[in-house]
C-alpha cells in the first residue's frame, strides 16, 4: 500500500507528516514488557520493518501505545522496547541486518527524543554502522502540545523538522535514507482522543507502504 504523506500537510507547508487536531475534519518476540507480545514474520517482498521504541514509562503510554497496538501484528515488523531490552549491538545486530527500514518513535521529550535513543545513537549505532546503510530512518513521534506550537512564531519557536535535524544529519552521515517524518501532535490535549486513533491509522499505513 502506497500513500502521499504529504496529504497528512493540507496548507501547513512543512516537510513534517502531521497529524493534528487541525488536521483532523514464524515469530521472534524481542526483549519487551511482560505484558506485550510484539514480533515479526517474513513479508511477500521480503522487506522488513524494525520500530525502535524509546518510552521511559511505556506501561503508562497513551499515544505511543496506540501506534504500537495499530502495527505490531503486521508481518513484517519487530519491535524493540530500547529500554528493556539488553543494551548490547549482538541484541540488534540480526534484526537491523534484515530490515529495510528502522524507525526510531518516540514521544516528544523535553524538545528531544527521550535520553535512551541519544544513548543508542551514541553507543550502538556505530557497532551497527555497516549494516544500517542504505536502509530507510523514519522517525515517528508524539507531541503533548498542538500542532500550531510548532511553527515559526510559535510557543516553541521552532518546527518539528527543525527539531529533528539531528537524526536526520544521523541519516545522512550513517548513508541512510531520510523519510519524511512522522508526527501526532497534541496527545495531552482534552481532545486527543480523535487526534490518536486518527494517528494510529495512518501510522499503519505508513509503515505497510515500507513493507
Amino acid at each position: 500500500m502506497k500513500i502521499n504523506r504529504r496529504n497528512f500537510l493540507g496548507a501547513v507547508g512543512t516537510g513534517t507528516a502531521a497529524l493534528s487536531l487541525e488536521a483532523l475534519g514464524a515469530t521472534t518476540t524481542f526483549h519487551l514488557p511482560a505484558d506485550e507480545t510484539m514480533g515479526t514474520n517474513v513479508t511477500a517482498e521480503g522487506n522488513k520493518v524494525v520500530i525502535l521504541l524509546a518510552h521511559p514509562n511505556y506501561a503508562q503510554s497513551v499515544a505511543n501505545r496506540a501506534l504500537i497496538e495499530a502495527v505490531k501484528g503486521l508481518p513484517g515488523v519487530t519491535v524493540i522496547d530500547i529500554y528493556a531490552a539488553p543494551f548490547t549491538v549482538e541484541t540488534y545486530r540480526q534484526p537491523i541486518g534484515e530490515a529495510s527500514t528502522l524507525v526510531f518513535q518516540f514521544p516528544f521529550h523535553w524538545l528531544s527524543a527521550p535520553s535512551q535513543l541519544k544513548k543508542w545513537c551514541d553507543e550502538i549505532s556505530g557497532g551497527v554502522a555497516e549494516l544500517i546503510k542504505g536502509k530507510k530512518l523514519l522517525v515517528a513521534t508524539t507531541t503533548g502540545s498542538e500542532y500550531g506550537a510548532y511553527r515559526s512564531g510559535g510557543r516553541n519557536l521552532f518546527t518539528l523538522d527543525e527539531y529533528l535535524r539531528p537524526y536526520q544529519g544521523l541519516a545522512n552521515h550513517s548513508g541512510m535514507v531520510w523519510q519524511t517524518p512522522f508526527v501526532v501532535y497534541g496527545a495531552m490535549l482534552p481532545t486527543a482522543r480523535a487526534s490518536i486513533e486518527a494517528g494510529a491509522k495512518s501510522y499503519k499505513e505508513i509503515i505497510q507502504s515500507l513493507l
